[in-house]
């Protein structure tokens, strides 16, 4: 029995002890929980006070209530200043931005920005973002904020009449970090005396000169191959095959088919004059016709018959070249004709009759 008892009187202590401390754990949660709230930092509304940092300005007319807040209040000439206009209206009112320019008072206007509209309960709410920089250290004001609405509901009385809602002033303090003092060029720092440069290496110079040394030399055999490929791939044709290609190519331009006579005869003949400069060494191209029919003469390339038949051949191409005649069908065929042979090809037409000493 006094054993129980004594176990009993133990069991009973123990048990408020441990009611104690849940009742200690849980107060001290609770008071954990209720710390944790209230350090939480109170956020700026549209509607409640503003930042400590920030200047804010209200004005109501009518159906519409504007908010002008800048930020920061105090800011420095370095600082960027950021304004934000926020106009609330009723549906059905019509509001304009604020008409600025390039500057704001004594800020000039670096950036702007507008927002998307937002409508709650019946309301629009519009933002007009600027970026604002101070022109000057000192007082700066900005007179008023202006806004133009245009109440058009149905049940208003002035209808469709601009009305103009203005803010109060704004003055703002801009500081700098020299503070009153000018600036003075005497209170720079001296320059210091010039510093020679750590001397450099032999070896670096040694493989800079080496580097361009190689480069020259790649580039020497670079261009020998490329001049001896050169060469190689040139393939030497007679002056027949020559002017046969020749040929082909001005017949297949069709010159004399498109009307083109003097370009088609200043080149036929530029061809036959080649070939004889290629198999007589006569300097044909540079000269007249008169002089190229003379050397010819002298020195005897062509039989006298021969001879007088190629001089026909070019004063009937001088005559298209330079007379603008135009020659028929049958004439730019025959002198088609009488080019190819005197260029050793055969023709369609009937060939020029050969003498004996051909």
């Amino acid at each position: 029995m006094i054993f129980d008892f004594r176990f009993s009187i133990f069991d009973c202590a123990r048990r408020r002890w441990a009611g104690r401390t849940l009742l200690v754990v849980c107060t001290l949660a609770l008071f954990a929980l209720s710390g944790c709230k209230g350090g939480k930092p109170a956020q700026a509304t549209d509607d409640g006070a503003a930042d400590a940092n920030v200047i804010e300005k209200s004005a109501e007319k009518g159906p519409v209530r504007m908010v002008v807040r800048l930020s920061p209040k105090e800011p420095r000439l370095s600082d960027m200043v950021e304004m934000e206009v926020v106009v609330e209206a009723e549906q059905g009112v019509e509001v304009n931005p604020p008409p600025f320019g390039k500057a704001v008072g004594d800020f000039l206007v670096r950036d702007y920005t507008q927002k998307p509209a937002v409508t709650t309960d019946n309301k629009c709410v519009r933002r007009f973002l600027y970026q604002l920089e101070p022109a000057h250290a000192g007082r700066h004001l900005i007179r008023s904020i202006t806004i133009e609405f245009t109440d058009k509901r149905a049940d208003t009385e002035a209808k469709n009449e601009p009305v103009l809602l203005e803010s109060e002033p704004i003055e703002i303090v801009v500081t700098s970090e020299l503070g009153d003092k000018t600036p003075n060029l005497a209170d720079l720092a001296p320059m210091h005396a010039p510093m020679p440069l750590p001397p450099s290496p032999v070896w670096r110079w040694l493989l800079v000169v080496l580097g361009l040394g190689a480069a020259v030399a790649g580039a020497l055999i670079w261009r020998r191959r490329m001049r001896q490929n050169a060469a190689a791939g040139v393939v030497r044709r007679s002056p027949e095959e020559t002017a046969n290609a020749e040929m082909r190519g001005l017949l297949a331009e069709n010159l004399h088919g498109k009307g083109e006579f003097k370009e088609f005869y200043v080149r036929l003949t530029a061809i036959v004059r080649r070939y004889i400069e290629a198999t007589t060494g006569i300097r044909a191209p540079e000269q007249t016709t008169e002089e190229f029919l003379r050397d010819i003469r002298e020195r005897q390339v062509f039989p006298s018959e021969r001879a007088a038949q190629f001089a026909q051949f070019l004063e009937a191409a001088d005559m298209v070249k330079y007379a603008a005649m135009q020659p028929g069908t049958r004439q730019v065929e025959e002198a088609i004709a009488r080019a190819q042979e005197f260029v050793g090809l055969p023709s369609a037409l009937t060939p020029l009759r050969k003498t004996c000493d051909e």
